[in-house]
């Protein structure tokens, strides 16, 4: 009759650890060898762990030659894996390509259309969940895109921004600089991303029917002074009227206002009035360039501050708290939020 030998204490110590902790048949095994050390007979052992005795045997021979270690699985070669490295390759080069290369009728892959084309280009065939697996493993996620703006650039952005450089330098210090431009406020909440407890999304109420207002405004870059003005629209008379307020602000001294090539600033009435006022001179920015207007930036951190996930009373209340937040903007405030 064998029996396991008596193990060690480092033995016991790891047998105890393996019952406790291993997973599955390691740890059945691990207290068979307890209780064969304990001089359990084969039989017996077998029949209470339901193994045949020559199961047993093995494992008590396994524990007597190389202890606890050998009471675990060998590692097994298995079937070879379908992904290899060439496969993964073919997959990187499908995937950067048009499916109506290979001959679909689609404009994306799917995991169907991927599986056929392995098989016609490596003559591997994957299954579904097999192939989702190697995406993953790739690095690549199913998730919808997001639309962005077309990558244009204007040929005279150059020489405009020459223009208007010059135009500062030679105005002199009687002049005034300005960056206009405008930006609608609604009653209805910007949604921005906020901690909230897990499972309870917050829900921000929305006002029924919006109501909006047009919000135009000048910065003056040389001493972060700020002025804004209230309209129901964006029209080009709403911007005309803004125009006008520029100057009843500054009565005197020339004005230089830029701004972006909004319909509205290049309507043909905003030349005629430019015309009949030639203390206000207009410079426009290149096209596609809105982001050089350090406005876009006031009106964001605008915005986000009291815009965000919540909804205000009413129209009144939100221009109300509007005008509260640029009072309370001070000049400095307003050339380094410019500037960020």
């Amino acid at each position: 009759m064998i029996y396991a030998r008596q193990p060690t204490e480092e033995e016991r110590i790891a047998l105890q650890h393996m019952r406790r902790q291993a997973i599955g048949r390691v740890s059945q095994r691990a207290h068979l060898i307890q209780l064969s050390a304990q001089c359990h007979p084969v039989p017996e052992l077998a029949l209470l762990f339901a193994l045949s005795r020559g199961t047993v045997r093995f494992w008590i021979r396994r524990f007597n030659a190389h202890g606890p270690v050998g009471l675990y699985d060998d590692q097994r070669s298995g079937r070879p894996r379908k992904v290899t490295p060439h496969v993964q390759e073919t997959l990187v080069t499908m995937l950067q390509d048009d499916p109506r290369h290979e001959g679909y009728l689609a404009t994306f892959w799917t995991v169907a259309m991927l599986s056929l084309a392995l098989v016609h280009a490596v003559a591997v065939r994957l299954s579904a969940s097999a192939l989702r697996v190697a995406l993953h493993e790739l690095g690549l996620r199913w998730g919808r895109p997001r639309l962005a703006m077309p990558t244009k650039g204007d040929p005279e952005k150059t020489r405009q921004q020459w223009v208007m450089a010059k135009a500062v330098v030679q105005a002199g210090p009687e002049a005034t600089i300005w960056y206009g431009d405008e930006s609608r406020l609604q009653r209805l909440p910007l949604l921005r991303a906020m901690w909230h407890w897990a499972g309870e999304q917050i829900r921000v109420p929305t006002p029924g029917t919006n109501v909006t207002r047009a919000l135009f405004g000048a910065l003056n870059i040389r001493t972060g002074r700020w002025v804004y003005l209230v309209r129901e629209r964006m029209r080009t008379d709403d911007f005309l009227a803004f125009l006008d307020f520029l100057l009843v602000t500054y009565p005197q001294g020339p004005i230089l206002l830029i701004v972006d090539n909004f319909s509205s600033h290049t309507a043909h009435a905003v030349g005629a009035w430019g015309a009949a006022h030639p203390r206000l001179h207009l410079y426009y920015l290149p096209k596609y360039c809105s982001h050089l207007n350090p406005v876009e930036r006031i009106w964001l951190r605008l915005k986000n501050t009291l815009a965000a996930d919540r909804l205000y009373g009413s129209t009144k209340v939100l221009l109300e708290t509007t005008a509260a937040f640029f009072a309370a903007m001070t000049p400095e405030q307003a050339l380094r939020w410019a500037a960020a």
